[in-house]
């Protein structure tokens, strides 16, 4: 467990069953390894501390305010243990779904990306249309039926002593909210604990079983936590509006079977392809409770917008307004409580903004390729250059790379591309006349 968290109700802190730990280690020992044998979540760790914060610029709606569930760190170390064993199981039996894509080792938002560019450019290049459906599950941590995720671990052939630990796990839990000298208690039966370990877990064991539904030939689905995507096939409009209320009725019935449902206003939306090209003029009208999902030029997911034609240029502009604003907030930061050495900025560049430079290339990586592309790339460090060499802005962005003595950016993602690839994807790469 990380150092300096809040504890919970308790008062007992990471740094305190640290040193209880260090000094008596089978104290801690006995107790895990007896509650793992009983079957037993303690009462007292089941209890979470409610913490509300006004959102910045919000007004007194109660929508206006974040909530944070501070929890016994005793329990969440049980809680951690738990989640070990339980993805342990779901390893051993084949039951953790190649296309989720969040909360999982190994996968993140860059191969969430990759594997969509990925399906749609195969389409693409069958000269077969394509469309994207985005789905978005309303309150799915706050909602998860908890019947759904125990009968899920009996599917999973879950030992009997982990299964009744988390059953007991998940009874009589309580949220606890202290003002002033008055206390209110709320009970909570449902949902998934907020800020528990297993949380994620939990939700992605009633996920994947959305994963695994039948869908029509060619169409493929993934999900990253919550969000879920469809990339459909289709001919014409006929076919991608038959297989398209299709799908999604069976995600609507997933959804009434695991008493979830779907956000129709929120993040439900269709960007449709034609051999690289939209196919606007007469969509195919899908729709979901008799709401007809919008169609749309470009679509925004994780974090990146997908345009049309697969270029990202709309991306990559936003970026750069994105990147010029962070720059200049940085730089003042720096200079008002560090220093003004160049230095200082130079620190900051390979420390935060290269990164989020950089972010998406498991989608748009494949397009390195194209001068466009490459010159989009390092037409964004422009502005945090000239904050390290504090040249004039009229110099070109080839005399900055060299000044700074900074990698230009679309050769430092070439490498980072080719890395995700050949490490993480296990894909062959090639650099120059090499393929490794």
């Amino acid at each position: 467990m990380k150092k300096k968290k809040a504890p919970g109700i308790d008062g007992i802190s990471t740094e305190i069953i640290k040193e209880l730990h260090d000094m008596k280690p089978d104290i801690l020992h006995y107790i895990y390894n007896k509650c793992l044998e009983l079957g037993i979540f303690p009462e007292t760790w089941k209890k979470g501390k409610l913490i509300i914060f006004n959102k910045p610029g919000k007004g007194p709606s109660p929508n206006a305010y974040r909530r944070i569930c501070l929890l016994s760190v005793l329990g969440k170390i049980l809680d951690k243990l738990l989640v070990f064993r339980i993805t342990h199981l779901l390893h051993k039996n084949n039951r953790l779904h190649k296309q989720q894509h969040g909360f999982r080792n190994g996968r993140s938002c860059k191969t969430a990306n990759f594997r969509l560019w990925q399906a749609i450019n195969i389409a693409l290049q069958e000269r077969v249309s394509v469309t994207l459906s985005s789905l978005d599950v309303q309150g799915a941590f706050d909602t998860v039926w908890r019947t759904s995720i125990l009968f899920q671990l009996t599917q999973a052939n879950c030992p009997q002593n982990v299964f009744k630990l988390v059953r007991n796990y998940f009874t009589n839990r309580s949220i606890h909210y202290f003002q002033d000298e008055e206390v209110w208690n709320f009970d909570n039966q449902r949902s998934v604990p907020q800020a528990s370990c297993s949380g994620p877990v939990f939700w992605n064991i009633v996920m994947d079983t959305a994963l695994d539904l039948p869908l029509p030939q060619g169409s493929h689905i993934q999900a990253y936590a919550d969000d879920i995507i469809v990339v459909i096939r289709g001919k014409d409009k006929e076919e991608f509006e038959t297989k398209g209320n299709a799908i999604l009725e069976k995600l609507l019935a997933w959804g009434a079977e695991h008493k979830l449902s779907f956000n129709i206003q929120k993040n439900i939306s269709n960007a449709y392809y034609f051999w690289g090209k939209t196919y606007l003029r007469n969509p195919p009208i899908i729709s979901i409770h008799n709401h007809t999902i919008q169609v749309v030029n470009n679509i925004k997911y994780l974090g990146l917008t997908w345009d049309c034609c697969l270029t990202f240029t709309k991306h990559f502009k936003a970026l750069r307004d994105k990147t010029d604003s962070l720059t200049y907030k940085l730089s003042t930061i720096a200079n008002e409580f560090y220093s003004k050495r160049s230095g200082l900025f130079r620190k900051i560049y390979y420390g935060a903004i290269e990164s989020y430079l950089l972010f998406g290339v498991g989608a748009w990586g494949n397009r390195l390729k194209l001068k466009k592309i490459r010159d989009s790339l390092n037409s964004l460090q422009r502005r945090p250059l000239i904050k390290i060499t504090k040249a004039y802005r009229t110099i070109s962005t080839e005399a900055l790379q060299v000044i700074a003595g900074v990698v230009p950016l679309d050769i430092k993602a070439k490498g980072v591309f080719g890395k995700f690839l050949l490490t993480t994807i296990n894909n062959d790469i090639k650099f120059g006349s090499k393929i490794f």
